[in-house]
């Protein structure tokens, strides 16, 4: 693991060497699969299929064959939660069948780098690495309810429970998924600082 974190931190580095933009999507996707893989890995970037972004081809931190799930997180360190986007559902024309769908077992692992954009806005280049096992998110286990406009038009579902995570299927954004969890419940942060 000490060994991952300083691979990753230094890939990290280089990429503000050269960029100003924070590291997210493909980017972000990329230099993971470097790290825990090799440069000759077999990721391809930039598919949006429903499986994993990244599967580890040894067993060295996660077992060969593990689907990832690599997210950029909005951290908000005052309620200790992240924030994060998932599928979009928009083919799924129910909200039984959306359930059923983003409660399936897409990946194993979710790994994230996740951001308080307070920092950023001051230019102070922090990211928080978080890995947790997928199934610490299950949305079946949610009661999930419509929401509406001012204007009584339906936007979208609201899913809450006893857990420490929501998650919200919003109509305007192609019916995606967004999820808010207690960061504590997911794992231990590692702090990264770009100077």
């Amino acid at each position: 693991m000490n060994q991952l974190l300083q691979q990753l931190e230094h890939k990290i580095t280089q990429h503000h060497n050269l960029y100003r933009f924070p590291l997210k999507a493909e980017l972000w996707e990329d230099i993971f699969d470097q790290t825990i893989n090799s440069f000759n890995s077999k990721w391809e970037g930039g598919g949006h299929s429903v499986g994993a972004d990244v599967v580890s081809e040894n067993n060295s931190l996660f077992s060969k064959g593990s689907r990832l799930q690599l997210k950029s997180g909005d951290y908000n360190p005052k309620n200790n939660t992240v924030k994060w986007n998932g599928h979009r559902t928009t083919k799924h024309k129910t909200i039984e069948e959306k359930i059923d769908f983003i409660s399936q077992n897409h990946y194993d692992y979710y790994v994230m780098l996740m951001r308080d954009k307070k920092d950023w806005k001051m230019g102070h280049k922090i990211y928080y690495l978080l890995m947790f096992e997928s199934n610490k998110i299950d949305y079946s286990s949610l009661t999930w309810t419509e929401k509406y406009s001012k204007h009584n038009n339906l936007t979208g579902w609201k899913g809450v429970g006893n857990q420490p995570y929501s998650g919200e299927i919003n109509i305007s954004m192609s019916h995606q998924l967004w999820t808010t969890s207690d960061v504590g419940y997911l794992g231990t942060p590692y702090k990264i600082e770009i100077l």
